[in-house]
């Protein structure tokens, strides 16, 4: 039989032990298992600061992409009513609806195609930074500037003018040549370009690299009449000319969203003087250099004299 005092000290154990704080992590005896806290993380612009959410060992979590860098991180609770916890990342960041549409794009600083590169995803570039039907149309009539060159135009839908491109590894060029137009020499750095000529048709030359055509480089010569096609290798020498004294139209697919252009008589007259004298065997003296820098025409030009006295278009001067 316990005594008086015995008793007493019993009894204030319990209560002390009664009174002590719950630890985060405490063990189910009868499952024989392990209960977790498990804190939600979630991200602001400053940094990252735990929350903690209901007890679960089941735990998962999704983000919720908004355009200014606030996520949204979700947990599901293992409760019996299945009740989902959400903590969210800021007071002022919009939750997300239940449609899964995204955020409105907010003001950034960056253009659309930094925008697009840095998404998490395309579904967020595509939600946040292209939400218009109107951003996946290019109009190449009103991107025309109508110059500087005489002869013609070529207007480029790269992903700068045109950001829905973007990551697509895709761009397109429309030429419009006019009588006795020349799309002067050049070549594209980083593209392949595959050339259909939509009215007209033009005179296409291309020079592939050294070693094609044996000790002259053989230059790739036809005729592409309307709906006839020709490619141009990445970094292949090439050139269109207008024969006819009618408008021409062709479309130029190429193979990446920012194919380069370099153009080779301004590239090569950009050159210090002394190396364009060693080049040219000396040919040209060093006083005239200037001046044929001063001939280079724009990279669409009048050219072929026997097509300009056909169509009675007068040389430039």
């Amino acid at each position: 039989m316990l005594k008086t005092g015995a008793v007493a000290a019993i009894l204030a154990f319990c209560a002390v032990s009664s009174a002590a704080p719950a630890n985060n992590k405490r063990q189910d005896h009868k499952a024989g298992s392990f209960l977790y806290t498990s804190p939600s993380i979630v991200g602001t612009a400053t940094g990252w600061a735990p929350q903690s959410t209901s007890d679960s060992s089941d735990y998962s979590s999704s983000l919720s992409y908004a355009h200014g860098g606030s996520y949204t991180t979700q947990g599901a609770d293992s409760s019996a009513t299945g009740t989902a916890a959400v903590a969210t990342a800021s007071n002022t960041a919009p939750p997300a609806s239940s449609t899964g549409a995204a955020a409105p794009a907010t003001p950034t600083g960056l253009s659309k195609v930094q925008q697009i590169l840095l998404s998490d995803t395309r579904a967020d570039a595509v939600n946040n930074v292209l939400p218009d039907n109107s951003d996946f149309v290019f109009d190449f009539n009103k991107a025309r500037k109508f110059g500087p060159g005489k002869g013609g135009e070529v207007v480029l839908a790269n992903r700068k003018a045109f950001p829905a491109l973007t990551g697509t590894d895709i761009s397109m060029a429309v030429t419009f040549l006019g009588p006795c137009g020349f799309n002067t020499p050049h070549v594209h750095n980083r593209a392949t370009e595959f050339l259909v000529v939509t009215k007209g048709k033009v005179v296409s030359e291309m020079v592939i690299e050294n070693g094609v055509g044996g000790a002259k480089p053989r230059d790739v010569m036809n005729t592409i009449e309307e709906l006839q096609a020709t490619p141009y290798f990445m970094g292949s020498l090439h050139t269109q000319f207008n024969p006819t004294c009618d408008d021409v139209t062709f479309i130029a697919p190429l193979s990446e969203e920012d194919p380069g252009v370099n153009t080779i008589a301004q590239a090569y007259f950009a050159l210090d003087d002394d190396t364009i004298r060693a080049v040219a065997g000396n040919a040209v003296e060093g006083a005239d250099i200037d001046k044929f820098r001063g001939l280079l025409s724009t990279n669409v030009a009048l050219g072929v004299e026997q097509c300009l006295k056909q169509c009675n278009i007068p040389k430039r001067k």
